[in-house]
């Protein structure tokens, strides 16, 4: 094979290794509701939702949305409101687009982003920044590994994209953990991405998320660190 050819196949081989092949373990309708503490005050909501089956720039996608929002007196101290629509592939669960409607106290940030994975480039705004094929929106994953083996995915790298930046991230994987929400008791996989550049994240954030091990993987826990504090939501209601 020619150095350039097997240069091109790459990204696309990259892509092969993290999918698990086996059917997506959600459809249209599915609503997971999470309570949600900021800052160790559980006074928030949660949730994310499989909208409808799209087609966006040509690919056949999952329209999916996450939602936080805070609530009674921490609403007033430090609101929270942030809704994030994803487009994701509907084979392998590849972010296609995303668009972010931010709130966070005084912070109101819109942004629009659309991935071209064949061609190499995403778009943001008014921007194009190269890429490599494979790249997620950090809010993906809380989907995209729900279609994993996490037994066989510790270690291995993806990156991620938000607003103009890219970050490369190692997976790091601990299994067999036990815990309790809401919704139940539930045996985990624990799903941590962490840079490599061993730079901090924007606005010091970073996240673990706990997947059910049974075939909905369900994401029964989330921990997203802010800037100003630890957004944590915990499954408390699922809607099939």
């Amino acid at each position: 094979m020619e150095g350039a050819a097997l240069m091109k196949l790459i990204p696309f081989l990259f892509l092969f290794s993290f999918v698990s092949g086996k059917d997506i373990p959600f459809d249209v309708g599915e609503i997971l509701n999470y309570d949600a503490s900021f800052s160790n005050i559980k006074a928030a909501r949660g949730s994310l939702k499989v909208l409808d089956k799209e087609t966006v720039n040509g690919v056949k996608t999952y329209h999916v949305q996450f939602t936080a929002y805070t609530k009674g007196i921490t609403d007033y101290l430090f609101p929270i409101d942030d809704v994030i629509d994803l487009w994701l592939t509907e084979d392998s669960l590849i972010t296609v687009r995303v668009r972010t409607d931010i709130h966070e106290g005084k912070y109101h940030k819109k942004r629009n982003l659309d991935l071209y994975h064949d061609s190499g480039y995403a778009i943001a705004g008014n921007d194009t920044i190269p890429m490599k094929s494979g790249t997620h929106s950090p809010y993906s994953l809380f989907y995209f590994f729900r279609n994993q083996n996490v037994s066989i995915i510790d270690g291995e790298t993806l990156k991620t994209i938000q607003g103009k930046t890219i970050t490369p991230l190692k997976v790091n994987v601990e299994e067999n953990i036990q815990i309790s929400v809401p919704a139940g008791d539930f045996l985990c996989s624990k799903v941590t991405p962490e840079r490599t550049d061993k730079k901090q994240f924007k606005n010091k954030a970073s996240m673990f998320i706990l997947f059910s091990n049974d075939d909905n993987r369900y994401p029964v826990k989330i921990w997203l660190k802010l800037k100003f504090g630890a957004l944590v939501l915990e499954l408390d209601e699922i809607i099939n």
